[in-house]
């Protein structure tokens, strides 16, 4: 595999907490020289916040649908709660990764699950969601969406248009991670030269995250030029060309689909 992967000899992966990390660790042990750099840390609400996760946790059942965006909001939704997953309330995810977070940390075996079908299914994003869970709106009176501090209002103005009550609830809050001084060594040295680079999104505002940490390790503009961006979705993928990436792929975020990927190399 490493062959396949000569024409890139850094990857950068960005998704925050554990699975960014192993997904890293996965890619060095497959030849790649790859570095793991979060967009954004990963931190509890402010105190108000947290109190009404913690409300929200224990009463939970009275939901008809709980809506976890990502897996840092099933993550952090589910240490507040207490006992078994009830099983009148439907659960809704945007993807495998999030679907993953709900087994280990949730279980809810026997509660409905809505999540994108198809080759959605992995990582496909709230547009996605809708398609999988616009039908069964009739059938719901009240929903819960549990999200970070900010974020896109558009699957709750969905969910309201349908005449869902929707409460959002920020279990977890976002911050621009700033490169240590180790890892903008590890930056210049692999990019001062001017060499190919992939770069690994998980959220669409991760490319303008990425792109400050990029200048504060005094990676020259021009970068751009020479990067493949990795997208989870469509919407990523956007807002990468946006910023000035011309070569784009789609995939999701575990190790096999990253690898193959990067297999083609640059166009």
């Amino acid at each position: 595999m490493a062959g396949s992967l000569s024409r890139f000899p850094f990857v950068l992966v960005t998704r925050p907490a554990e699975p960014g990390r192993r997904l890293a660790a996965g890619l060095r042990a497959n030849g790649c020289d790859a570095l793991w750099l979060p967009a954004f840390e990963l931190l509890p609400p402010p105190a108000g916040s947290l109190a009404e996760v913690r409300e929200c946790a224990a009463v939970v059942s009275r939901f008809d649908l709980v809506v976890f965006v990502s897996p840092a909001a099933v993550r952090a939704f589910a240490v507040h709660l207490a006992g078994a997953w009830p099983t009148g309330t439907a659960i809704a995810v945007t993807g495998s990764g999030t679907r993953e977070a709900l087994r280990e940390s949730v279980g809810a075996t026997e509660a409905k699950i809505f999540a994108p079908c198809g080759s959605a299914a992995a990582d496909g994003g709230a547009e996605q969601l809708w398609s999988a869970l616009a039908p069964a709106c009739a059938g719901l009176r009240t929903a819960l969406i549990v999200r970070a501090q900010s974020g896109r209002e558009w699957l709750g103005e969905r969910l309201r248009g349908a005449g869902v009550a929707v409460r959002e609830l920020a279990a977890y809050r976002r911050q621009a991670h700033a490169p240590a001084p180790a890892e903008r060594a590890a930056l210049q040295a692999a990019l001062g030269a001017g060499s190919a680079l992939a770069i690994l999104y998980s959220s669409s505002e991760a490319v303008a995250a990425v792109g400050g940490q990029l200048a504060q390790a005094g990676i020259s503009p021009g970068w751009q030029a020479r990067c493949l961006a990795l997208c989870l979705h469509e919407r990523i993928g956007q807002a990468a060309a946006a910023a000035g990436i011309t070569r784009v792929r789609l995939c999701s975020a575990d190790l096999p689909a990253v690898l193959a990927a990067l297999a083609p190399g640059l166009p």
